[in-house]
């Protein structure tokens, strides 16, 4: 709401309190004061029906405009990935498994579930910074050496330069800078800990390491829902968050999983290079 719609609705009100005091005197003089009270509890009646209907309507207005800039801001993702070339029918499969998690998580955790939507759209984007990694350590077949993975590890660091210069993109942006970090502050590009990452990002590495040890990989086995269970369970308060950690299992015991177990199809060499973990 503007300043100027909250000093006109101020005035109103303050007119209507003026005009009802008078009102009430009035009605005091010519009838008793039992009528005066029924009136005013009347008027009290109807101012209130009154702004609850105007509450309701600002509400549903605010939803609206809420939803019509979620869908634009996807719209937006969804080009943008499309443009860079970063989009294909596993990388999808995945996303979509990972975004059905999000979503199981962020309600059994009991936190807003607008961050689900901040979920996907960091998985989507979280990568975008390799765009500006040397395409020799991209494309390299051989083992990486200490320098390539230090040049690989600067691409969080470039995605968040990336979408920050987009202003509706920040927290997303921040959400894509700290999706390598660790909760025990072991992680990268900054070493941050604990809940100075985002709840975002923080869902969005156990759910990504989830669902890449669960899919197909051409340089690895791929893991069983238990195995990878166990792995990130081991793993709680270290790399992951506990929170989110304990979240993910108390999903798994009220059978809440579904469709999230299931394995993607296998990436080529080449995808796997730039799509895995680093």
């Amino acid at each position: 709401m503007s300043k100027n719609a909250t000093l006109r609705r101020i005035l109103i009100l303050s007119g209507a309190s003026l005009a009802t005091a008078l009102a009430l005197s009035l009605v005091a003089m010519v009838a008793s004061a039992t009528t005066a009270i029924v009136v005013l509890v009347l008027i009290m009646w109807l101012s209130v029906w009154r702004i609850v209907g105007n509450n309701r309507k600002e509400a549903t207005s605010v939803k609206a405009e809420l939803e019509a800039s979620r869908a634009n801001t996807n719209a937006i993702i969804e080009r943008l990935c499309g443009a860079l070339g970063m989009r294909d029918t596993v990388r999808d499969r995945e996303l979509e498994r990972l975004s059905r998690l999000a979503s199981i998580l962020v309600r059994q955790m009991r936190i807003p579930t607008e961050q689900a939507a901040v979920v996907d759209q960091a998985a989507a984007l979280r990568d975008v910074g390799k765009r500006g990694v040397a395409e020799s350590v991209l494309l390299k077949e051989e083992d990486f050496t200490e320098q390539d993975w230090e040049e690989m590890k600067r691409h969080p660091e470039i995605g968040y330069r990336m979408l920050s210069e987009v202003t509706f993109f920040r927290e997303l942006a921040e959400v894509v800078r700290c999706h390598h970090e660790r909760y025990d502050g072991q992680g990268y590009p900054r070493g941050v800990s604990g809940e100075k990452i985002p709840i975002a990002a923080r869902i969005l590495s156990v759910l990504d390491a989830y669902v890449a040890m669960t899919s197909k990989r051409p340089y690895r086995k791929t893991r069983t829902h238990e195995d990878a269970m166990q792995e990130i369970l081991r793993h709680a308060g270290t790399q992951f968050d506990p929170a989110v950690v304990r979240a993910l299992a108390e999903a798994e015991r009220r059978g809440l999983f579904g469709e999230g177990r299931e394995n993607g199809g296998r990436l080529d060499d080449r995808e796997s290079r730039v799509a895995s973990e680093v």
